[in-house]
């Protein structure tokens, strides 16, 4: 066989993996997008597990294993110690872990023997992102170890952040509102009402205004005359509006007390919102209401004028009713609309902008900042109110997150690889 022939095709193939190593290394690198490592742990504290799935810190030929333990309970500290090889009693160690997270803020952890191993004395809580400062005393001698441990975070220059768009503000207190969301219809304001009549028995000898026609108080809408005595007589419209109905045809006999003409004034409409039975006692009149119809035209705020005591036996709901003014007439009666009835109102400590919410590996987030650096801050939220989220845990008062653009660092974060991952 001839030995060049199988030295080629072996060079190549050589040349063919080198290639590929390199590419596959070049492909995973984050350095090169100016984030740094931002959620991966080194290779070596990666392989530093141990049978607790803990991270193991070594100092000469002592141990400590230190787990974030959170099956079934809330995130906890455990540790177990060994030295030369050998099993410790958490009982003859002192240990006290000091994590420092974005802002420089400290969270300081003391440890109790709890069977084989010691327990953190609160939770850790999330992000679990943040810097170890830790002191093992045991037998006389401190062991100390630091690192970084970053993760769900990453590094934006000030300048490229407000150029896409990325602002920021306190989370603060603000007013909430706890609202009941109800369906209804517009409906005209009986109020404004009127019926152009016959005063007599007659034929209507003229009808001068249709269905759709504006008129003012006072103006002549039809003639009659009267069959025996040959008097007419003009039809004015009692009072400024819009025909609604007609009845008046030229040519017909009409009774007297007849109604010619409908003429309702829709400068006012009524909404009517069907109030279920059972939330009927926490719906009163006085209370604000926002109306939005269903062609998404601007919503409208008024106030409950008043709540039938009546509860239809079809939909088991009674009708609240809203006096809306109605100046350039978009409120058309019959349309659909949609209520948000106030029920109560109340300070929460801490908010944050509904639009700077995102959600993150499972978890719901807004991003903190810290100069350059934003971190994706796991959130309790409790009550909404227009575009306020009131928090309950993750997030105190003061801290700045971002606001808006919020999307944008939420991709940031998910191409630098800043996985949560323990």
């Amino acid at each position: 066989m001839n030995p060049r022939k199988i030295l080629i095709p072996s060079l190549i193939l050589l040349a063919g993996l080198a290639a590929s190593a390199w590419l596959y290394q070049g492909s995973h690198s984050h350095d090169d997008h100016g984030h740094g490592d931002h959620g991966a742990e080194t290779a070596e504290a990666r392989e530093a597990k141990g049978p607790h799935r803990g991270r193991l810190l070594t100092d000469g030929d002592f141990m400590l294993e230190l787990a974030i333990f959170e099956a079934g309970v809330p995130p906890e500290f455990r540790a177990w110690f060994t030295k030369a090889g050998k099993s410790v009693p958490p009982a003859d160690v002192k240990l006290s872990v000091t994590l420092i997270r974005p802002g420089k803020v400290e969270d300081r952890f003391t440890f109790a023997p709890e069977g084989d191993f010691a327990r953190g004395n609160h939770e850790v809580v999330e992000p679990h992102s943040f810097d170890y400062v830790i002191v093992a005393e045991h037998a006389g001698v401190a062991h100390k170890w630091s690192f970084e441990a970053p993760e769900m975070q990453t590094v934006i220059a000030a300048a490229a952040a407000e150029k896409a768009g990325v602002k920021v503000e306190k989370a603060a207190e603000a007013e909430l509102d706890e609202t009941l969301e109800v369906y209804g219809r517009v409906a005209l304001d009986l109020d404004g009402v009127r019926r152009a009549t016959a005063r007599f028995a007659g034929v209507v000898v003229e009808a001068r205004k249709s269905l759709g026609d504006k008129v003012v108080g006072g103006e002549v809408v039809a003639r009659l005359e009267n069959t025996q005595t040959l008097v007419s007589a003009d039809v004015k419209a009692p009072g400024a509006g819009v025909v609604i109905a007609r009845t008046a045809v030229a040519g017909e006999a009409v009774a007297e007390g007849a109604a010619l003409y409908t003429i309702a004034a829709l400068d006012k409409v009524w909404v009517e919102l069907e109030i279920p039975r059972k939330d009927l006692a926490r719906v009163k009149a006085g209370q604000a209401v926002v109306l939005q119809a269903d062609d998404g035209a601007e919503a409208a705020r008024g106030v409950i004028a008043s709540v039938s005591p009546l509860v239809s036996a079809e939909t088991q709901s009674a009708v609240a009713r809203v006096v809306v003014p109605n100046p350039d007439g978009r409120w058309r009666p019959g349309g659909f609309v949609k209520g948000a009835v106030t029920l109560a109102s109340s300070r929460a400590p801490v908010t944050v902008k509904a639009s700077a919410i995102q959600t993150l590996f499972s978890f719901t987030v807004v991003f903190s900042q810290h100069g350059d650096l934003y971190q994706a801050r796991p959130l309790e939220l409790g009550r909404r109110s227009g575009d306020r989220v009131e928090v309950l845990k993750g997030l105190a008062a003061g801290e700045t997150y971002v606001s808006e653009g919020s999307f944008l660092i939420k991709a940031d974060i998910g191409k630098s690889g800043a996985s949560h991952d323990h």
